[in-house]
């Protein structure tokens, strides 16, 4: 799929104003609608055993078990929270596909898109940027046209 979203071609993100502009076929914003209600079930039954809900809300403290779990017990439900709001921010801002993004909006689909990309690369088995993951072209489809949806943002930031 490469540039190509699922079902066509994205237009990228440009910018009019302080405001950044694309425009999303009807496939696409099913398939951005559907990974958002997947994360949020991922987010709201918050199954320890998924590697991905790892990847989302990782250890602060990597080598102090104790105080990795206080601080879990302090901090996920704020982290968690916070990426439940980017999510429904990202899908608000969706409608139609015609989508205008003030500079608020693009730190929500920024981080939203990161999220998404790190749970399909945890289905994948993707753990560094030179990794292909599991033979699953749809996934790996998504997973690359999700990055290229980011970076056309990141590109139109540029601008």
């Amino acid at each position: 799929m490469g540039d190509r979203g699922p079902g066509g071609l994205v237009i990228p993100f440009s910018r009019e104003g302080d405001d950044l502009v694309a425009s999303f076929t009807t496939v696409e914003v099913g398939l951005l609608s559907e990974l958002l209600d997947q994360l949020g079930e991922l987010l709201a039954f918050r199954d320890d055993s998924d590697p991905a809900l790892a990847r989302l809300v990782p250890d602060a403290y990597r080598d102090d078990p104790e105080a990795a779990s206080e601080f879990r017990r302090l901090m996920a439900d704020e982290l968690v929270g916070r990426k439940e709001a980017n999510a429904r921010a990202l899908r608000d801002s969706l409608a139609e596909g015609r989508v205008r993004l003030s500079p608020a909006q693009v730190q929500s689909w920024l981080r939203s898109l990161t999220d998404l990309r790190l749970v399909i690369a945890s289905r994948l088995g993707i753990e560094n940027d030179d990794d292909r993951g599991a033979d699953d072209p749809f996934l790996q489809d998504v997973y690359g046209w999700l990055g290229y949806v980011q970076s056309s943002i990141l590109d139109a930031l540029e601008d």
